[in-house]
């Protein structure tokens, strides 16, 4: 989440969280990656809201991925803004390519 309001209107609004000129609510909100292409980049996979990213045992992030598509229909798709919707693409997939469990593991 940005520091500042952002304005919303017809126009999509850019927001850079990649770059350190960006202000971020909180702290430690964003990961520091050096290397060829330094930047700044988001966490993801705390579906539990916890402070943890944890894929096995109890209080994992998995599981409530799981629930929210139906736990006997892991091949689901939910369309929801969610905080399950690790990869923030709208929807909440516990399987397949592009799923928001992956990013926990």
């Amino acid at each position: 989440m940005s520091d500042a309001s952002v304005a919303l209107n017809t126009i999509p609004a850019l927001v850079d969280f990649t770059s350190v000129a960006t202000g971020t609510f909180g702290s430690d909100a964003r990961k520091t990656i050096n290397g060829t292409f330094p930047t700044m980049a988001l966490w993801a996979g705390d579906v539990t809201l916890n402070k943890e990213v944890k894929y096995t045992g109890s209080g994992n992030d998995r599981d409530p991925i799981l629930t929210t598509v139906g736990s006997t229909t892991p091949n689901n798709t939910v369309t929801a803004y969610s905080t399950r919707d690790v990869n923030m693409n709208g929807q909440v997939k516990y399987a397949g390519s592009g799923n928001d469990r992956d990013p926990s593991w």
